[in-house]
């Protein structure tokens, strides 16, 4: 973020901007087994075409007020780097509780305007560096200055069609059943989060490269 823009938004009232869900603990779940692959995993469709496939579709449900899915923003790239040209990953913002939608909203109209992976950087780092409320239209209206897409976003934040993006995404959220963050659906069939790999994401991003690994494997 700029100096002048950090200066005025640190200005604001320096709320932390909610809680996460359930991090840090490990409880014991019921881990589903399909034949050949391998990793801690919980299964939600149907395995046809899992195995020995080309391409890993890994949607990510994430918050912007959540630990976890801060630090998965940097230790996702390794995979990315490792698993090139075979990793789509999507993503897909949600909130709860007394949050609003407006950082979802953002994601979406920052992706419209091609800075959606410059600004997630932005709102996580003013959120848990700056310890600023980025729930507060103003902030985000301060950030997108910054990436001059100032107006972009203000209409954008009236669009019904973004709305619609980030209802689908609390749809999906519901479907696949998502009880933390950051939370990943793997080619629409298995589910994987911290919980479900060990309680952290450094084990839950190993546990995402076996199983990429297993899928992929000739």
């Amino acid at each position: 973020m700029k100096y002048a823009t950090a200066l005025m938004v640190a200005c604001m009232l320096l709320i932390p901007s909610g809680g996460s869900t359930q991090e840090g603990q490990a409880p014991k779940v019921k881990l589903d087994k399909v034949p050949g692959i391998e990793g801690k995993y919980q299964l939600v469709g149907k395995t046809d075409g899992l195995k020995g496939a080309r391409q890993i579709e890994m949607l990510e449900f994430f918050n912007y007020s959540c630990g976890h899915c801060y630090h998965f923003l940097k230790s996702s790239q390794r995979l990315h780097k490792k698993f090139k040209g075979k990793l789509l990953h999507k993503k897909s913002p949600i909130y709860w509780g007394k949050q609003n939608p407006y950082p979802a909203m953002a994601f979406y109209i920052s992706d419209e305007q091609g800075v959606e992976e410059k600004f997630t950087q932005e709102l996580f780092n003013t959120n848990f560096e700056l310890q600023i409320n980025i729930f507060q239209p103003r902030v985000i209206k301060l950030l997108a200055r910054d990436y001059g897409i100032e107006k972009e976003m203000m209409e954008g934040m009236k669009s019904a069609s973004i709305k619609t993006k980030v209802q689908q995404s609390l749809a999906l959220w519901e479907k696949y059943q998502g009880e933390e963050t950051p939370t990943v659906i793997i080619n629409k069939t298995l589910r994987v989060s911290p919980r479900i790999s060990g309680g952290s994401i450094d084990k839950m991003t190993d546990n995402l490269e076996v199983i990429f690994n297993s899928i992929l494997k000739p």
